[in-house]
């Protein structure tokens, strides 16, 4: 979808079927692929979402890896790139998924989830100046499955409540470094809640919220590092 073009659907799926393989991109100012419900990057396939150079996706729910089997990466880079999703973001739902936000892109979404079900697999890394993850509700990392955040370079993540490592058998790790890069919750934030959660905070990174645990409840394991100058 290319220089100003628009598509519109109900449900998008990229890789839908076991052994599938689906790629789309939107590029260039003005070009929307608009989902009134779901758009699924890897539903029980392989699926990629490049949004790039200004390009807007949008949709209610956003699964990357939605199915076990299945793989599916979504990257969004450059100023005014944006994936817009109304609902949940699921980053490795019940496969694995990969999720890159860079060189200014945004993504937007109620509660984000790194790794949701047992056996999941979900990577998110935000990097570079001006490049935003917004979660208007929860962000948690690690929920059953397996996850990992990256904030490098600059990067911003924002949410209310954060937990790393959120249910028993989960593992959660979260590592905020480089000058400018932030982790902001406006709420709690858990360093392994019933599960296992680390949280590395280096070089100038800055983690803030209001109440912070570090394994809050019986069984859990937390660690939280804080090195460098500035961090």
């Amino acid at each position: 979808v290319e220089a100003g073009g628009v598509v519109s659907s109900t449900e998008g799926s990229l890789g839908y079927e076991s052994g599938s393989t689906g790629v789309a991109t939107v590029t260039g100012s003005g070009s929307q692929w608009n989902n009134s419900d779901q758009l699924v990057v890897g539903y029980k396939g392989t699926g990629t979402l490049n949004v790039e150079a200004g390009g807007v996706v949008s949709n209610s729910w956003g699964y990357i890896g939605r199915y076990s089997g299945s793989t599916g990466e979504a990257t969004v880079t450059g100023s005014g790139s944006q994936w817009n999703n109304s609902e949940q973001l699921y980053v490795g739902r019940s496969g694995s998924g990969t999720l890159n936000v860079e060189a200014g892109g945004v993504v937007a979404n109620t509660t984000g989830y790194i790794g949701y079900y047992s056996g999941s697999t979900g990577i998110a890394t935000v990097t570079g100046s001006g490049s935003q993850w917004n979660n208007s509700i929860y962000l948690i990392v690690g929920n059953s499955g397996s996850g990992t955040l990256n904030v490098t370079n600059g990067g911003v993540v924002s949410n209310t409540n954060g937990y790393i490592g959120t249910y028993s058998g989960s593992t959660g790790i979260a590592t905020v470094t480089g000058s400018g890069s932030q982790w902001n919750n406006a709420g709690k934030l858990y360093v392994a809640h019933s599960g296992s959660g680390t949280l590395n905070v280096e070089a100038g990174g800055v983690v803030s919220n209001t109440y912070g645990y570090i394994g809050s409840s019986s069984g859990s394991t937390g660690v939280a590092t804080v090195t460098g100058s500035g961090s």
